[in-house]
């Protein structure tokens, strides 16, 4: 697949509009288990290939009733590190697995965005809602609308690669600014699973 880059000027704005994609599945698939992760993940990279801006990875996992985030460092996106927070602190630990909530995708990083205010060129969020039925795991997915149009082919074939790794999932969009984050907002990347709801209809 070959890929023509839309690059975006980076104007001083406090806030970008935005496509937003959710793949969702209804099934326990534990996409955030390398197993299933390492088939998802060259899609993603070549989402990231969109944007020339370094791409890195949270997660947020932790083991049931501590009351702190397990630490995995800073991550910037690479094979070694995309094994490292889909296995570490589950290899050679079977009786006790961390509990998985979420792991972010940023391009530029988190800090970056809070540091200049500037939304994010990509951001990408797998989410895992085990006690939600409707919602179970998937897929957060925002470029801007500018990046999108820019390389629609591209996106729209990457989306079904993803969707085609994810049993039983459905692809669902919309559209929504997302605001700096000095603005007092519900951005793109605090969506509640309710708002995810209301996305799939």
């Amino acid at each position: 697949m070959s890929i023509r880059i839309r690059n975006l000027f980076k104007l001083n704005w406090k806030f970008r509009s935005y496509q937003i994609w959710v793949i969702n599945t209804t099934k326990e698939c534990h996409l955030y288990l390398w197993d299933g992760w390492h088939l998802i993940m060259p899609s993603i990279d070549i989402l990231l290939k969109l944007t020339q801006e370094q791409s890195y990875i949270r997660t947020f996992q932790s083991f049931e009733y501590e009351n702190r985030w397990l630490g995995f460092g800073r991550m910037k996106w690479n094979e070694e590190n995309n094994i490292k927070w889909t296995t570490k602190y589950r290899k050679n630990n079977l009786e006790k697995q961390p509990e998985f909530f979420n792991t972010e995708i940023w391009a530029p990083d988190w800090n970056t965005v809070c540091k200049t205010g500037m939304p994010p060129d990509i951001f990408v969020s797998l989410y895992n809602y085990p006690g939600i039925n409707e919602i179970r795991e998937g897929f957060i997915i925002a470029l801007p609308n500018s990046l999108y149009k820019g390389n629609k082919k591209i996106v729209d074939d990457l989306l079904i690669q993803i969707a085609s790794h994810i049993p039983y999932s459905e692809i669902h969009e919309t559209k929504r600014d997302w605001w700096g984050r000095t603005a007092s907002r519900n951005n793109i990347e605090d969506l509640t699973p309710q708002e995810i709801k209301k996305i799939i209809g």
